[in-house]
């Protein structure tokens, strides 16, 4: 693994904050383009990405040190190295919603029209910070014999987890697969008629059983990290399929109508 992508002397560029802004700028293009082709301003897609990005940070990482406060406990200022690494993906996601809500309100824009928009982008951005995650030796699996599990060097998190000395689910390629997968099934969808919701309805939904499902081959310092993860995985299925529900119902509404 390689936690430091980079060295120039005594500077050091880690890995997962190099993949997290490539996420970031990709997802921005990719919002922007299609936004474009649905009306909707450039600007909009430019100001929201920036909340978006504070949204993610901020949340990501307050609930990441909530549930290892032990890594922080004496070093207080470690809470802001948020470059070394060290957020949750449902913090970041729900701090980045509420975030991007709040902006597209403030602009009287349809939030389900932009989810729909930014849930690809969303996708391809699990896909690069996994990777992140992966040279970083962070969100690792647990023990395994399959021929693909790999043995993390004791200089990363896993490896210096009370696992690191046994073969590991390597999760985060498995979740970064998933995210390849996923935007360029919800690209496809996107680019079809639908209703407004349905594409980020579907992201829900499939994220949120995908991450159930290898929430019980992912690696976890206490239960209490499990059953959050797994709450709020079954809290994103249900969402979904609300708005799912609701999109369709409102598509044969205006099929009756007409």
């Amino acid at each position: 693994m390689r936690p430091v992508l980079i060295q120039i002397g005594d500077i050091a560029i880690p890995s997962y904050g190099i993949m997290l802004v490539v996420s970031f700028l990709f997802a921005i293009i990719y919002a922007k383009r299609a936004a474009k082709k649905a009306d909707i301003p450039p600007v909009i897609i430019e100001n929201l990405a920036f909340y978006l990005m504070l949204g993610v940070i901020i949340g990501g990482r307050i609930l990441y040190v909530m549930f290892h406060w032990g890594q922080y406990e004496h070093d207080i200022l470690g809470i802001i190295r948020i470059w070394e690494g060290g957020m949750m993906f449902f913090g970041g996601f729900i701090g980045g919603f509420l975030a991007g809500m709040i902006y597209l309100k403030k602009q009287k824009i349809s939030v389900l029209q932009v989810a729909d928009i930014v849930a690809p982008a969303i996708a391809i951005g699990v896909f690069f910070t996994r990777i992140g995650c992966f040279l970083n030796g962070c969100c690792f699996g647990t023990p395994s014999t399959l021929p693909w599990a790999i043995k993390f060097p004791a200089h990363c998190v896993a490896g210096a987890s009370p696992v690191g000395d046994l073969t590991l689910h390597p999760t985060q390629i498995y979740t970064s697969l998933f995210g390849l997968a996923l935007f360029f099934f919800l690209n496809n969808r996107l680019n079809k008629p639908h209703s407004r919701g349905e594409i980020f309805s579907f992201y829900l939904m499939f994220h949120g059983a995908f991450r159930f499902g290898i929430n019980f081959i992912r690696y976890y310092e206490d239960s209490a990290n499990i059953w959050i993860n797994h709450v709020i995985a079954l809290a994103l299925i249900i969402v979904g399929a609300v708005i799912y529900i609701s999109a369709c119902s409102k598509n044969v509404l205006k099929k009756t109508n007409s």
